[in-house]
């Protein structure tokens, strides 16, 4: 009967280490992100002031890992928001309130002569193995003249 046993837990622990990972093998993390609909607008015709909005932006990582997103406008951060044991981090563009304040620029500002001012955007969004993911792209705001127009009042 002892022997039986041991033939037993010889086998067991044979089927454990072919079955378990062994220790160079290290899971892979993966990470998804996703922007929606960046935009400039204008805050109003006589005001050089733009606003960049987004709808939203999503990140999802492999397991409880997510650690941080990060807004780049300009190559200057706008927005870090970091996750304590989440698998995802979603923000909705009303999170930033208005939007990034940016300048509209002059027409032609941004070589085409339809806008202002161009601004890229970059969203890297991290996980706490240090794996990271990036979106990027460059949204073009409308031009200002820098002309206030006034209503004609006649009497």
């Amino acid at each position: 009967m002892h022997r039986f046993r041991l033939f037993l837990l010889v086998i067991a622990l044979t089927v454990l280490l072919f079955l378990s990972p062994s220790p160079g093998s290290a899971q892979t993390s993966s990470i998804s992100l996703q922007i929606q609909n960046p935009v400039c607008v204008q805050v109003s015709l006589n005001s050089g002031t733009c606003f960049i909005r987004m709808r939203s932006i999503s990140a999802v990582g492999s397991g409880s890992s997510f650690s941080r997103l990060r807004v780049f406008v300009n190559g200057k951060l706008r927005a870090n928001m970091i996750g304590f044991f989440e698998n995802s981090g979603y923000v909705v563009g009303n999170m930033f309130g208005d939007g990034f304040v940016v300048s509209c620029g002059g027409k032609n500002a941004s070589g085409n002569p339809d806008y202002g001012n161009a601004y890229p955007i970059v969203v890297i969004a991290s996980l706490a193995d240090q794996t990271t993911v990036s979106g990027s792209t460059t949204v073009y705001c409308p031009y200002f003249e820098g002309k206030s127009f006034l209503p004609l009042l006649l009497r």
